[in-house]
């Protein structure tokens, strides 16, 4: 009961966190974008501060969630952020939720429900955390998850357009498993003292992957193009979070062949709800960089001024000709 009332109050902080810091992330210009100077841009704006300390109540809350809660039953809980941020975002752009987006919320909430069903018959965390491999289970999960955001960075920044968002949404969500990784091992940590937790690999762990995962998670936001991102973080998230748990943290369901099937089948089921609902949030331009359609008119009226100017060097050059007559 625990696990789920804090993982649903993550869910929450997250969700309106994330729906302010996307649209102050989408003002600042693309040359900011993967550098430290990004955060020191953002962090001059009052509103994007305000979404940074509801993620910072987000963050306590999840660590709570994951010390008394399996990865993967967190992580879908969790995944309930996206519902927040897209109520949030639609009320501050004064748009209702449309029919299709309550669908996409009802059925979210319909496949984390029954992947709790499915798996929480299994999931003895207590015993889990302190398995003697569960601690390496959960560095190489860090690792392995942690490395990837990092590729997955390197090449988006050095894209643009469509291309650069769904680089940039796939190291997000994957530094968000990362994340969370670290937070479970850190919790844990805990346990052992102030000298266990000096000794262990865990805090300075979570330094860096909060730290990163921030400045991902902003890069992505800052491309303006939240059809993109924000389904891609968060369909990437929990299925990378539930890959990590059942394969590296031995948190199998109990209810054998038929349980994993259902709990795969709600992954899925979510993964693909979740994304839609994230098609719904408004749209927002990023600064810095030209639309599409901006770039068409720019091209019609640049030739529009050139064909008008060869008319009088048309009508100097004839004029030329007669007197050189």
């Amino acid at each position: 009961m625990v696990m789920i009332a804090a993982a649903l109050a993550a869910a929450v902080l997250y969700g309106a966190g994330a729906a302010v810091e996307q649209r102050q992330a989408a003002t600042i210009p693309e040359s900011s974008a993967g550098r430290p100077g990004l955060l020191i841009r953002l962090a001059r704006q009052p509103l994007w501060l305000l979404g940074l300390a509801a993620q910072i109540g987000g963050f306590a809350a999840h660590a709570t969630a994951l010390r008394s809660g399996a990865l993967a039953s967190v992580q879908m809980l969790v995944a309930m952020e996206l519902v927040v941020a897209v109520v949030v975002m639609r009320l501050w752009s004064r748009q209702p939720l449309s029919r299709a987006s309550w669908a996409a919320a009802l059925a979210v909430v319909a496949a984390i429900a029954m992947f709790l069903a499915a798996t929480s018959a299994g999931h003895a965390h207590g015993h889990l955390a302190a398995a003697p491999g569960h601690g390496a289970g959960a560095a190489v999960g860090a690792v392995v998850s942690g490395g990837s955001a990092l590729v997955f960075a390197a090449l988006g920044l050095r894209r643009t357009g469509k291309s650069r968002a769904v680089l940039l949404a796939l190291a997000a969500g994957l530094a968000d498993a990362c994340s969370a990784v670290v937070t479970l091992a850190f919790s844990h940590a805990l346990g052992h003292g102030a000298a266990g937790l000096w000794a262990s690999w865990t805090g300075y762990a979570l330094v860096a992957a909060g730290a990163g995962n921030v400045l991902l998670t902003q890069t992505a936001y800052q491309t303006g193009r939240p059809m993109i991102t924000l389904p891609i973080i968060s369909a990437v998230t929990p299925v990378a979070s539930v890959a990590i748990g059942t394969g590296l943290l031995g948190e199998t369901p109990g209810t054998g062949l038929a349980g994993g099937l259902i709990a795969c089948f709600a992954v899925l089921v979510a993964s693909i709800a979740l994304a839609c609902l994230a098609r719904e949030a408004p749209h927002y331009e990023p600064q810095g960089v030209e639309t599409h359609g901006l770039r068409h008119r720019r091209a019609q009226a640049h030739r529009g001024a050139q064909a008008q100017s060869a008319v009088p060097a048309q009508e100097r050059r004839q004029d030329l000709a007669i007197l050189s007559r």
